[in-house]
């Protein structure tokens, strides 16, 4: 409803919209700085096995508690429990749960699944057979069991738990890692590694996950969604994509872990005020038109924001869409024959998309449980892909043209001439930061040769000579770089 009336304000008086976003502002501002919903967590670090030691699970759970702590939460933190203690802390964590707005458990130790149930291990069992876990170790759903009992509105479980089999010596588990698990109403699960994979422990004082876990919980009026997106784009880019955290999820209100800084006094704060009103209208905005098929509506976010955080996506649909999913062709479907090109999807849970020699593209989106194949129209191969820097469009080159798809409306928005001579000749394709620029390195009779191509358009800017080249981070340029190893710089179009 809100959506709708903020759409509704916006096409027919962007003055109104942007005083009533405003006032919304206003409201946020004006609450008290300090969490009015009781907060209760259990933090469990288990590292003291008798057959598999682990090294950072106390540092990562003490860690933890004490952030937790920091975030107005009532925590009960323990270490090394035995399966008994495991069963007497979770009944206390029930009991305390009673009244709570928020629950939270966080567990870092050995974890394995059997027969797609997830178990946490103590450190005192001594496992010999697989058909021995379900009686010695804590079955996770004890854990939601309690959460759903206690009715708390938002219910947060963080495993840090993936980690090698404490007893690969005694038995051979017939799966690896964990199961997925559907989230109960409520509920968010999150896991330091995908299903049936393994967690690393960590080179550091903590554990990979838990490490970026830290780095990430008291960013300021941060949705928890958008928090653990942030932890998986970090433990993917740490890993060289070995570790992919994953969550499940069926949370049904906006919880975050700390509360938008306001309130404050002296310059600095007021700055950070005001950005924060700036970024409120402008998500306000993005809201109201994200789901607009005209593209007016993208060309007007474009006018008030043009550097904004979605003008990448803004700039393509504002455009208009070519064509929507295309009805299966008949031969070979995408995905059974060996993929022409890929490029990882990011805050996608680690997924590729995959480019086919009969021009479609699957790739499976976040948030949506099946994959989904495009087709580009071509009927030629895809020679080379490149995904935009929020993640959520790619551009594709095949059969001489470059194909611009929407990866959340699975469509392909416009198609762009590529002035290329030999598809063969394509070596890579690389957005720019802010996503206005894409670059496209070919190799022609011989030489280097890099394209300029200018995203809102899709026309090409110019074409440059040069072994090497990458978007400079502190300036709009591209710094050039010959065989010899000299370098200058192409400055970008204002």
């Amino acid at each position: 409803m809100i959506r709708i009336f903020s759409a509704f304000l916006m096409r027919c008086s962007p003055a109104l919209f942007c005083l009533w976003v405003l006032c919304q502002v206003a409201v946020v501002q004006a609450q008290p700085n300090a969490t009015t919903e009781r907060r209760v967590a259990l933090v469990v670090g288990n590292a003291s096995y008798r057959s598999s030691p682990l090294k950072n699970p106390q540092n990562d759970a003490r860690a933890v508690a004490s952030s937790l702590r920091k975030l107005d939460f009532e925590v009960i933190e323990r270490h090394n429990l035995s399966r008994e203690a495991f069963s007497v802390v979770i009944r206390e964590f029930g009991d305390r749960l009673k009244g709570a707005n928020v629950g939270l458990f966080y567990f870092a130790g050995h974890g394995m699944q059997v027969k797609g149930r997830n178990y946490l291990v103590p450190v005192d069992v001594d496992i010999a057979r697989e058909d021995e876990v379900p009686y010695r170790s804590l079955d996770l759903n004890e854990v939601l069991d309690k959460m759903d009992s206690a009715r708390t509105g938002v219910n947060l479980v963080v495993l840090d738990a993936c980690r090698n089999n404490p007893f690969a010596r005694s038995f051979k588990l017939s799966q690896v890692g964990l199961a997925p698990v559907d989230a109960p109403q409520g509920t968010l699960i999150s896991f330091a590694t995908a299903p049936g994979s393994v967690a690393q422990d960590g080179e550091g004082i903590n554990g990979m996950f838990t490490g970026a876990l830290l780095k990430h919980i008291a960013a300021p009026g941060l949705a928890v969604e958008q928090m653990f997106k942030r932890v998986r784009v970090d433990v993917v880019r740490e890993s060289n994509n070995q570790q992919v955290p994953w969550e499940s999820s069926s949370l049904n209100r906006d919880f975050s872990f700390a509360k938008a800084a306001v309130g404050s006094t002296g310059a600095q704060a007021a700055l950070g005020d005001g950005r924060a009103a700036e970024l409120a209208l402008e998500l306000a905005f993005w809201e109201s038109v994200r789901d607009s098929r005209n593209p007016n509506d993208y060309r007007a976010y474009l006018e008030q924001y043009p550097q904004g955080r979605f003008a990448a996506l803004a700039r393509t649909r504002s455009q208009g869409s070519v064509s929507m999913v295309a009805t299966p062709r008949p031969g070979i479907q995408a995905g059974t024959q060996a993929p022409t090109s890929e490029v990882a999807l990011p805050h996608a849970g680690g997924a590729t998309a995959r480019g086919f020699a009969d021009g479609r593209i699957n790739f499976r989106f976040a948030g949506l449980p099946n994959p989904r194949t495009v087709d580009l129209g071509s009927a030629a191969p895809v020679s080379g892909m490149a995904v935009s820097p929020e993640g959520l469009y790619l551009v594709a080159l095949s059969g001489r043209q470059l194909h611009w798809v929407d990866l959340e409306r699975g469509s392909v928005l416009r198609r762009t001439a590529w002035s290329g001579d030999d598809m063969s000749a394509l070596l890579g394709l690389e957005f720019s930061a802010n996503g206005r620029w894409l670059l496209l390195k070919m190799q022609r009779q011989g030489q280097f040769t890099h394209q300029l191509i200018d995203v809102g358009s899709g026309q090409l800017v110019g074409e440059r000579p040069a072994t090497r080249a990458a978007f400079e981070a502190d300036r709009p340029a591209i710094r050039l770089q010959d065989s010899a190893g000299n370098s200058n710089l192409w400055e970008l179009p204002s």
